[in-house]
């Protein structure tokens, strides 16, 4: 499910609204780019789906039950199911990622909602990620966003939406176990050396697309990194580097401040056609066309 598809884009509604992904995988992303409010800090809402929103911009205050917490650029904040919140105070221009998990099965659709999302949903925590933490996890979040955009609904396609969302569980995982000290998840090597090759991906794969080069960068062979990543993840690198391009394509398109050549020329394509050729193959449509329907979107929001 799309954020343009919600004309009221309000904490409550993301959290709460029956709403169901294009590929059915039990979590839902949304990137708000535009955040309106059409009620008074009196107004309290019950939470029925656990939430995760990861504030990119501005602050946002919010009371969970007795406890208010104050969110900054970076922070991760735990929603948890079957609780009361009230949003409270927003400077800036606010902007984050919204995750939503309906806990209602454990398996969707291939899909395995890991028993710590349990553990996760219980009570209402604020985490300040530090910035390669933040990379990785706005970066799976943005990569979500644009597969759930893809109009394609192949076998293949909603194969690689299922692996997707697996990673965005496992990377939720570790940032758990790290920060939360009481979580007491076990975290294998095979895990860290994924976790720190998706921190570097975050970070360069704007200008890096080989499977070398990160492999040079966390000192293991190509090999080996393939071998690891593919077991943890269910993807080759080379296909979470090139959704990362992806990605970052979408991401740049859904900015009006940068032309389609220009973005090409970021994303250092040998040309204007070959990044047209790369996201049609991907998406299905041109650049050209994902910004006009985006632009579309963000109208009615």
């Amino acid at each position: 499910m799309l954020l343009s598809q919600i004309n009221r884009p309000m904490l409550q509604d993301l959290i709460n609204d029956e709403i169901i992904s294009l590929s059915d995988l039990g979590v839902n992303v949304f990137v708000v780019k535009k955040y309106t409010e059409k009620y008074t800090a009196e107004d309290s809402f019950y939470v029925r789906n656990l939430g995760m929103l990861l504030l990119k911009s501005g602050q946002f205050a919010i009371q969970s039950g007795d406890s208010i917490y104050n969110l900054q650029p970076r922070d991760l904040f735990i929603v948890p199911n079957k609780s009361n919140c009230i949003e409270l105070e927003k400077e800036g221009k606010l902007q984050f990622y919204f995750m939503r998990f309906p806990l209602k099965e454990r398996n969707v659709s291939g899909v395995q909602i890991d028993s710590f999302l349990y553990l996760m949903g219980r009570e209402a925590v604020k985490i300040a990620l530090d910035e390669s933490d933040y990379l990785v996890l706005s970066l799976l979040c943005r990569l979500i966003y644009a597969e759930q955009k893809n109009i394609a609904s192949t076998e293949f396609e909603d194969e690689l939406r299922r692996i997707s969302t697996n990673l965005l569980l496992f990377e939720l995982k570790l940032i758990y176990a790290k920060y939360v000290t009481s979580a007491g998840l076990h975290i294998s090597r095979a895990e860290k050396i994924v976790m720190r090759f998706i921190t570097v991906l975050s970070i360069h794969c704007r200008k890096h697309r080989t499977v070398q080069f990160y492999a040079g960068v966390l000192f293991v062979t190509s090999g080996y990194l393939n071998r690891v990543v593919k077991e943890v993840t269910g993807k080759p690198v080379k296909k979470m580097i090139t959704e990362a391009v992806l990605a970052e394509a979408v991401n740049l398109l859904e900015d009006s401040e940068y032309t389609i050549a220009a973005i090409a020329e970021e994303l250092e394509f040998s040309s204007l056609s070959a990044f047209d050729i790369f996201f049609k193959k991907l998406m299905h449509c041109t650049p050209s066309e994902y910004r006009s329907n985006a632009a579309e979107r963000f109208k009615s929001c």
